[in-house]
């Protein structure tokens, strides 16, 4: 093999329990966090490399068929996996022990990694009009940000931050790609891996540095919150402030399987930050389980996968059902969806009495605080069937506190931290130039 020119990729990474996002090479990923070990080919890499076509459809979909070995164990990962109906290892399922010690936090990144290598390899193969060379190694250099959960990267004084960044730094990686057919190996160079706590990064990078049209958007919010006896802000100012320029404030991030909860004094964090080691991910588990319990005598719902595709379609708006076939799907899920949102009720209640104990609890810690912000995937259902923001208002308002709580929105929430990663991944790029 011969060796190719070095190149530098950026890579954001927001690797989620649920799913991994972020930008790889100035592409936005949103994949599957989930892998499952293989030993033998899939039968989806019979791709004829003499037809142009089918290759270049190949390349530009590869992250939908990722098989890649890796120190000697060979995976498929992210969407591959899923579509494999094997089964499959999850970010939960590998990481008792936190996120940092997993071998997905290595395993999907890297297959990632390597796969957009490829891409940018073919692309620069056909600008020079060249053949690409499957026998070819590429190497990438790269700087990546990405970030663990409050509690599990620890404190100043036990901060593991350092020995997961060393996971990356430490060697550089090599990654033999196997979807297009053919081995292509590529080696992976980590020149950078800034590693933030999740939830921390949210506010002072999306929304303090966030886009305008976003940014507007909270104002807006701010300035009709309702706060204890009926008062409201009602001043642009004032409400572009605390947007922009709060030194004091929390930031509550609901993920699928951890809620991080960030509070920031002076502009600097506090380490009463921590993380509530569940979320909608482990409620919509327990849902199922007092479903089948309340349910003995059989159900259609045998799956989880299952149970929460009903919960998921019974709290999204109705839609019309046209045909015959429609009406009668309709009407069978419609006997369903009673017992299944009755089933999440009893279990997420747990779950916000944990966040407002936290909540309580670091609202005595800074006396100063002027502004709390909600974001994550989770906190889409949390905040509209369950008022997770109201009820938090509800007990500031009580205190007499004039703090604001502020859900960013369902068109953001997801995207939070990724939104931060990447414009820290920007202003990385703009000083290495």
């Amino acid at each position: 093999m011969t060796q190719s020119q070095k190149n530098v990729m950026y890579v954001s990474n927001d690797l989620g329990y649920g799913d991994d996002k972020g930008k790889f090479g100035g592409v936005r990923i949103n994949q599957p966090t989930v892998f499952v070990r293989i030993y033998e080919s899939p039968s989806f890499e019979n791709v004829d490399w003499n037809s142009t076509d089918e290759l270049d459809a190949r390349v530009k979909s590869i992250f939908n068929y990722l098989d890649v070995s890796i120190k000697d164990k060979r995976y498929l990962t992210t969407v591959a996996a899923a579509n494999s109906l094997k089964t499959l290892t999850t970010l939960k399922d590998d990481a008792p022990t936190g996120k940092a010690h997993s071998d997905a936090a290595l395993i999907i990144p890297l297959s990632l990694i390597a796969g957009r290598a490829i891409q940018e390899a073919y692309a620069e193969a056909k600008k020079n009009e060249t053949e690409f060379d499957p026998d070819e190694v590429i190497t990438v250099n790269v700087y990546m940000t990405t970030a663990l959960p409050i509690t599990e990267a620890g404190t100043k004084d036990n901060d593991i931050r350092p020995e997961y960044k060393q996971r990356f730094m430490a060697h550089q990686h090599s990654v033999t790609v196997h979807s297009l057919g053919k081995d292509i190996q590529v080696n992976i160079k980590f020149k950078d891996a800034t590693i933030f706590k999740e939830g921390e990064i949210v506010v002072v990078m999306a929304i303090q540095h966030g886009p305008a049209d976003f940014q507007k958007k909270l104002i807006n919010k701010v300035k009709h919150v309702k706060l204890a006896d009926g008062l409201v802000f009602n001043d642009d100012a004032l409400a572009e402030g605390l947007v922009k320029d709060a030194d004091s404030f929390m930031g509550i991030d609901a993920g699928q399987h951890t809620v991080d909860i960030s509070l920031f004094n002076n502009g600097s964090v506090n380490d009463y930050s921590q993380s509530i080691n569940q979320s909608m991910g482990d409620v919509l588990d327990d849902a199922f389980n007092i479903y089948q319990q309340q349910n003995p005598n059989g159900t259609s719902l045998t799956t989880s996968k299952d149970f929460n595709d009903i919960w998921l379609r019974a709290i999204e708006p109705e839609k019309e059902a046209k045909s015959a076939k429609e009406r009668l799907a309709a009407i069978t899920e419609g006997m369903l969806k009673k017992d299944v949102i009755e089933a999440v009720d009893q279990s997420v209640e747990p779950l916000i009495n944990q966040i407002l104990t936290k909540v309580r609890y670091l609202i005595s810690k800074n006396p100063k605080l002027q502004i709390i912000f909600i974001f994550g995937g989770a906190s889409i259902p949390l905040i509209e069937q369950y008022h997770l923001d109201q009820r938090i208002q509800d007990e500031i308002n009580a205190k007499k506190l004039p703090i604001p709580v502020v859900w960013v929105g369902k068109e953001y929430a997801q995207n939070m931290n990724e939104m931060a990663l990447e414009l820290f991944s920007e202003m990385q790029k703009a000083r290495q130039k």
